[in-house]
């Protein structure tokens, strides 16, 4: 759009250089007008275009930054060293109050704002059950807050111990293709 208005700008000051030499044929005072005018138009019209590319071309890095910054992380925990399975499972509060989820077994990739429920796994553990976009998932912190348990999409639970917050971020760089 922009490029547009800089396109027909460009055609009107041509236009107008055209119609104003044609006038001023001779005369000294009109040309040396005429020469102003284009050049204080040709100014406006490269400000224009520059202002136009530099927000037609935004930066990745500060767009990633943008959102990381405007993420507020709330907890993460992964399967404990010697699982059978490595399982990531992170949260964060963005700017209006969602919490985001962030699943990672390395099958499943998921994320998003994800509906939950409290339940039970089969030997009467309590835990916050994910119904992501690609399966099932869960998770319980323990009173620490640095351990708990993590439950996979096939209903397997894990114990899990704490996923700082470096390691979750780095988990939201991957969902913005970071």
């Amino acid at each position: 759009m922009k490029n547009n208005v800089i396109r027909r700008i460009v055609v009107g000051i041509v236009a107008a250089t055209m119609c104003l030499s044609l006038a001023a044929c001779g005369n000294k005072d009109v040309k040396q007008e005429v020469a102003e005018t284009t050049e204080e138009v040709a100014e406006v019209v490269e400000e224009t275009t520059e202002t136009a590319a530099e927000d037609e071309m935004p930066n990745p890095e500060e767009e990633l930054q943008a959102i990381q910054d405007s993420l507020v992380f709330m907890g993460g925990l992964k399967t404990a060293d010697d699982a059978a399975k490595k399982i990531d499972v992170c949260m964060f509060r963005n700017e209006q109050g969602d919490i985001i989820y962030i699943y990672n077994d390395g099958d499943i990739f998921d994320y998003g704002m994800f509906t939950t429920e409290e339940t039970k796994t089969d030997d009467g553990k309590t835990y916050e059950k994910l119904i992501g976009t690609m399966g099932e998932y869960g998770y319980y912190f323990n009173e620490d807050l640095v351990s708990g348990i993590i439950v996979d999409s096939e209903g397997n639970v894990y114990d899990a111990v704490e996923l700082d917050e470096a390691a979750s971020r780095e988990l939201v760089s991957k969902t913005l293709g970071g």
